[in-house]
């Protein structure tokens, strides 16, 4: 369990290093820092997305964002940043955040 948790750690950090200077400049760095890492993952997202989109037989949607955890007595949030629908062809159609 531990080798995958530093596994895990070891992506994370490999992932934010392009966001460095980003993350330096940030006023508030640990408020920065999952939007860094959101974007971060974005770029994978959509790579993801444009390899497979060959693939889609009647569309796709992605939903994307900032998952925030809370106290184990609380609800925790999911603060949406991104809700795209791609066509058969996987031409994306549009964003359907402003529906949430």
């Amino acid at each position: 369990l531990q080798q995958f948790s530093d596994c895990q750690q070891g992506a994370v950090q490999e992932l934010i290093l392009p966001f460095g200077k980003r993350l330096a400049r940030a006023d508030e760095r640990m408020r920065e820092l999952p939007y860094a890492l959101y974007d971060s993952q974005e770029v994978m997202v959509t790579d993801i997305v444009n390899t497979g989109k060959a693939s889609i037989k009647q569309g796709l949607a992605v939903l994307g964002g900032i998952q925030i955890n809370t106290a184990p007595d609380q609800l925790d949030y999911f603060h949406p940043l991104r809700f795209d629908y791609y066509d058969s062809d996987g031409n994306m159609v549009g964003s359907m955040l402003s529906k949430l």
